[in-house]
């Protein structure tokens, strides 16, 4: 079976709010009547195996998704000539109302990621699809091991940026202590965990976190207010245009949008790719 096929089969319906939504609103706009139990990412997690593997050859580059034993697929997509020396690592992770097949498919990453531009592995994992979920992939050293074990091509050489929607920041508050990661953008994701954000930047003066916020504005501010150097945007630009000089060595970039909205953020098809392309 395809990966396309086995995310029709497996796949949830997308959509959800905020982690600060309640449970009856957020299932209202996620299309759906009430959490399943068990929730979108469990049921695809118990249902993938290891013994899976299924490979796409695109005009604009290769698809590979593959089962992990305890954490479900993970989808790796490269660009047509893909060359790992002058790469870098992306790592996505959806939020919540959704799993790792469905946000493939329904939110088009294969495709955003080729809009970005730039040259780089794109990984998706799995990551809780509500707050009942455990964290799948708590230590990053594994899941890089399991991509360059089943990814179906070298390492990139570059920098290891982690990019979470919404919920997945869970996740990536789990990996900031690996040191190599070196990037983490937050897609309206700073719900919690601001201590581990702080002292991840506080470790290490190369670090950098590009946080976006619709609902998260106003608490992303209040995480700011320990910083006097942050630069900002006021809004997604329309052209894919560098970030200035000055701002692209900002190691703390907050950008606060009114034109996307919480799910428009990784379903609009312009944020995300805009994001990787500015990345320095």
């Amino acid at each position: 079976m395809s990966f396309l096929a086995l995310a029709c089969a497996l796949g949830a319906l997308d959509g959800g709010m905020g982690l600060d939504a309640g449970v009856d609103a957020g299932a209202r706009d996620a299309g759906v009547s009430a959490i399943p139990e068990p929730t979108w990412a469990q049921r695809l997690v118990n249902a993938t195996t290891e013994a899976e593997r299924a490979e796409q050859l695109l005009d604009d580059g290769t698809h590979v998704r593959f089962g992990t034993k305890t954490h479900g697929p993970v989808h790796v997509w490269r660009p047509r000539g893909y060359k790992p020396e002058k790469s870098d690592l992306v790592l996505y992770l959806h939020g919540f109302y959704t799993d790792a097949d469905a946000a493939m498919l329904d939110h088009q990453l294969a495709r955003q990621f080729r809009d970005s531009g730039r040259s780089a592995l794109f990984v998706v994992a799995e990551a809780p699809s509500w707050r009942t979920d455990p964290t799948y992939w708590e230590d990053l050293d594994e899941l890089l091991a399991q991509v360059a074990e089943h990814g179906g091509a070298p390492m990139p050489t570059g920098k290891v940026t982690a990019v979470g929607h919404s919920g997945a920041y869970r996740t990536i508050a789990s990996w900031l202590k690996s040191p190599k990661l070196d990037r983490v953008v937050l897609l309206d994701g700073l719900y919690a965990a601001d201590n581990d954000f702080h002292a991840w930047l506080a470790g290490d003066e190369k670090k950098q976190l590009f946080l976006i916020g619709f609902d998260t504005t106003q608490r992303t501010g209040w995480f700011l207010q320990r910083y006097q150097d942050v630069g900002r945007l006021d809004e997604v630009p329309y052209l894919y245009d560098r970030l200035p000089p000055a701002l692209a060595k900002q190691r703390l970039v907050f950008l606060s949008t009114h034109r996307f909205d919480h799910m428009g953020l990784v379903t609009e098809g312009r944020v995300l790719p805009w994001v990787l392309h500015v990345l320095p």
